[in-house]
Order: C-alpha cells, then structure tokens, then sequence
C-alpha cells in the first residue's frame, strides 16, 4: 500500500528519491495533483498512524511511484507488472544470497522452503502452449 516496509523502519531512501521525481514530472505535465494528493496522504496517515497506534509508519518504494507512473502516462493496469518488472533481478539475488551465502540467520523476505514442483524444460528448450491447448 506504500507505507511500512519488512526491513526499513525510516522512510526508503528509494521513495525519497521518487517523490521529486514524482513532482517534477506532474509539473511537466501540468497535473501536480496525483503529488499533492501523494504528499497530504503521507502526512496525514503519518500523523493518524502516530495518534491512533502512538508508532511511526514510512513510506516505502512504492508509495510515490504510483504518482510518478501516473504522471508519465503510464496505464493504471500495468503499474504492478513494472513494479515486479523492475524488481526481478533484485528478487533473485536476495533469494540466491540467503540461500547459498547464508547472509541471514533467518531470511526474513521470502519462502525459503519453498519447492518448485514443476518440470523444468531449460532456458533454451521451453515450448510456450496456448493455455487452450493444455
């Protein structure tokens, strides 16, 4: 939802870095309101997390994206495959490093009992079939 993250407990240094970024484009654009609206929904769920559960929430990566993705024309319904998009390759080498470095005790972000228990056909060999042939 864009705010709270499993391992940051301050805002992400990512998010801090997307919300100009989200500001400078809704300018270009000349529709500032998806920041604005950004912005007052931070401050005020900041303020409601403080005075309802008297602890501190954070945005996370994702909360300023949203208005940036807006801003740059991007269609609502593709913001979670550029999410995942840019995020596979990170995912990958935090399962690779908690599994074969061992660089945690415990690996705190994904399912490391986990077993694929598909058949695995290769990089090169894989046959894509329509999923009405299956």
């Amino acid at each position: 939802m864009g705010l709270g993250h499993a391992v940051y407990k301050v805002d992400d240094p990512r998010a801090l870095i997307l919300m100009p970024m989200s500001k400078k484009m809704g300018e270009r654009t000349g529709e500032t309101k998806w920041y604005e609206m950004s912005k007052l929904l931070e401050e005020r769920s900041k303020a409601e997390f403080k005075e309802r559960k008297n602890m501190d929430i954070f945005v996370n990566v994702d909360f300023y994206s949203a208005s940036l993705y807006y801003s740059m024309g991007i269609p609502i319904d593709i913001f979670t495959p550029v999410f995942a998009v840019s995020r596979i390759s990170g995912w990958c080498a935090h399962v690779l490093e908690e599994q074969f470095a061992e660089a945690a005790p415990k690996p705190m972000l994904y399912r490391p009992k986990a077993q694929y228990i598909g058949t695995y056909c290769g990089p090169d060999e894989c046959v894509y079939v329509n999923i009405n042939d299956r």
